[in-house]
């Protein structure tokens, strides 16, 4: 996970230009509130915990904030949440070298880098689906790039509305960046981070998974360091916000009154 992180990637927003903005108080605050929110509670909510959580950040965070951030991924994950303040850099490459020592020493046949933002969410059974998909994958590796991307492709993005609350609307994008998978040996010098994802069906090895399930949600809002796309005539439907519920129990803190609507209408 990027973490206001002061560097060189694929990211293109003004904050990424300008360290006034990256770290004026009101943004950081908002997106500690989304990491709060969103992805720190997916990631608690998991129902396979056998993982370890890298977030890359800006050695020039303030300190303050760096204490909080600290503080929050452990009191949720304890010593499976690794904080790294870096200086600018590429940021895949500093990811090459966190996962190194994230993975030192531990004599696994093969790791699983997983891309998540921290305002967006993963379904509590994506690191359980991700495992059985992983083992069908590792056969089929090919010899001559011993390496294989998961793409699992819907999902929901998830719209901060104007007057308060969220709209709720289906995703369905392959190689979608959200919840990218690269499984690779642990010596492997690729990243997930070091890929073009719109392009990565033509240069690498890869599944998608879609078995009509939502694994991950994208938030949308007024300060996404992306561009907030989505589809505004394909809301969820009652019966996929009673199964939304299930995958995502972040909601019932996040979107108290939706979500009370909706068990209303049951």
């Amino acid at each position: 996970m990027r973490y206001s992180y002061f560097g060189t990637s694929a990211w293109r927003s003004k904050a990424s230009r300008d360290k006034a903005i990256l770290f004026d108080p009101d943004r950081l605050a908002e997106r500690f509130r989304m990491f709060q929110q969103i992805a720190l509670a997916s990631l608690r909510d998991q129902e396979d915990k056998d993982f370890v959580l890298g977030i890359l950040t800006s050695e020039d965070l303030p300190k303050e904030h760096l204490k909080l951030l600290r503080e929050a991924a452990g009191d949720v994950l304890g010593d499976r949440a690794r904080v790294y303040p870096r200086p600018p850099a590429t940021a895949g490459e500093v990811f090459r070298e966190i996962q190194q020592e994230l993975v030192a020493g531990h004599g696994h046949d093969h790791v699983a880098q997983i891309v998540l933002d921290d305002d967006d969410a993963l379904s509590v059974d994506f690191m359980t689906e991700l495992r059985r998909e992983a083992e069908l994958a590792i056969p089929r590796v090919p010899p001559h790039r011993p390496y294989c991307f998961l793409s699992f492709s819907r999902g929901v993005s998830l719209v901060s509305e104007k007057g308060g609350g969220y709209g709720y609307y289906t995703r369905d994008v392959p190689y979608t960046n959200l919840g990218l998978t690269l499984l690779a040996r642990p010596d492997s010098p690729r990243n997930v981070y070091l890929v073009s994802h719109s392009k990565l069906a033509i240069h690498h090895p890869s599944r998608v998974v879609n078995d009509m399930r939502f694994y991950y949600l994208r938030s949308i809002h007024g300060s996404n360091d992306s561009r907030g796309i989505f589809k505004p005539e394909k809301p969820l439907k009652s019966f996929q916000m009673r199964l939304l519920r299930e995958r995502f129990p972040l909601l019932a803190d996040l979107d108290p009154l939706r979500q009370e609507a909706a068990l209303a209408a049951e």
